[in-house]
């Protein structure tokens, strides 16, 4: 049995470099402010199990920059920021979730936007890297996806969906934008997540709603707990200070709202999780009266396949030989798929568009 326990996602001013000379001091300031929440979350509600902090939360995030930039102010992991980082774990005897772009030397000219858990002994357990980024048009991070082959050779078939078995339940992670693609969750379900680690850094939008929805949905439908951890604000860069929505959150495996930081800028938001309830509904084998539903169980994988095989949407290996450089590329991607998919009908035009070409024909008259 595994007693039910406090977890705590740090919502953080994080100080943001714009001058690269400024790297090391402001990693260090971030540092230093996630640990003295930390420590204040023990003082306030005593022994914490599990920790998290936000996407970008140690670094920043600033554009315009390009890769070679920012692999200039990338961390390796392991390196110097997860050695504090496990240190901290040691004293306060601590899991502890984080995010970082990443440099590897065995990937030259790759950045990974990269998620890590460490654990009380101060180890790194799980390292997972963003898999829905480049292709949300955006950004110029490589995905684990647009080097499928050699990926998977060096780490494994299922490397892509990293889970971790711990004495405080099945952990897995996701980053952000993985949100509202269902299949991240789900695959990290099916290999036996239990409680899903969720950083993110969102900015006030019209889409809000439908994000906090997508919590909900995700924990539901997985049965599974969603700790959603955002960014609360980024200060000393052109981005404003309060852009950032915060309202970090822990959902149940009901779908039920835990624990909500209300709104934005700093702030922890601590709730209980209960990894048993979770085996409990997961595992309770039905009877012969009454209504049943588990959705982990009776979800057709096999029925899905072939539609799936057959979308013709993102690629794998689509840049296997070659470095990511550029939103320009992503975008040409995407124009060229979606050219494909009208032609084949799996897609419609919008009349908007034969309105827009009409219109431009007629202009050039």
């Amino acid at each position: 049995m595994i007693k039910p326990y406090k977890a705590a996602l740090i919502q953080q001013e994080t100080r943001v470099i714009v001058d690269p000379k400024d790297r090391d001091d402001i990693i260090d300031q971030n540092l230093n402010r996630i640990f003295e929440l930390l420590q204040w979350t023990f003082n306030r509600v005593g022994e914490v199990r599990l920790g998290m902090i936000s996407e970008y939360s140690i670094i920043g995030q600033y554009r315009p920059r390009d890769v070679d930039e920012w692999l200039a102010l990338a961390e390796t992991i392991p390196g110097p920021v997860t050695d504090r980082i496990a240190e901290q774990c040691r004293r306060l005897g601590v899991y502890f979730m984080g995010n970082l772009y990443e440099r590897d030397d065995s990937w030259p000219g790759r950045l990974w936007n990269t998620n890590f858990i460490i654990d009380p002994n101060g180890e790194i357990i799980l390292k997972y890297r963003k898999n829905n980024g480049p292709n949300n048009l955006n950004t110029v991070y490589t995905g684990p996806g647009d080097v499928y082959t050699e990926y998977t050779e060096r780490y494994g078939n299922l490397s892509m969906f990293p889970v971790v078995d711990t004495e405080i339940g099945v952990l897995g992670t996701l980053t952000c934008t993985d949100i509202i693609f269902p299949e991240m969750s789900r695959a990290l379900a099916l290999q036996g997540a239990e409680v899903l680690l969720h950083p993110t850094a969102e900015p006030w939008s019209d889409v809000d709603a439908k994000w906090d929805i997508f919590r909900r949905s995700r924990a539901y439908e997985n049965l599974a707990y969603f700790l959603s951890c955002c960014a609360g604000a980024f200060v000393g860069s052109d981005r404003p200070r309060n852009g950032y929505r915060g309202h970090s959150q822990i959902i149940d495996h009901l779908g039920n709202q835990v624990s909500v930081a209300a709104g934005s800028g700093e702030a922890v938001c601590v709730g209980t999780i209960d990894v048993d309830a979770i085996r409990e509904i997961r595992t309770k084998k039905p009877t012969e009266s009454g209504h049943e539903w588990n959705q982990l169980v009776e979800l057709r994988t096999d029925l899905f396949a072939e539609v799936y095989r057959q979308a013709g949407r993102w690629p794998n290996d689509g840049w296997k030989d070659s470095l990511l450089r550029s939103t320009k590329e992503t975008r040409q991607l995407a124009r060229e798929i979606i050219d494909k998919l009208v032609g084949t009908g799996k897609l419609k035009q919008s009349g908007y568009d034969e309105f827009a070409a009409l219109t431009e024909k007629a202009s050039h008259g």
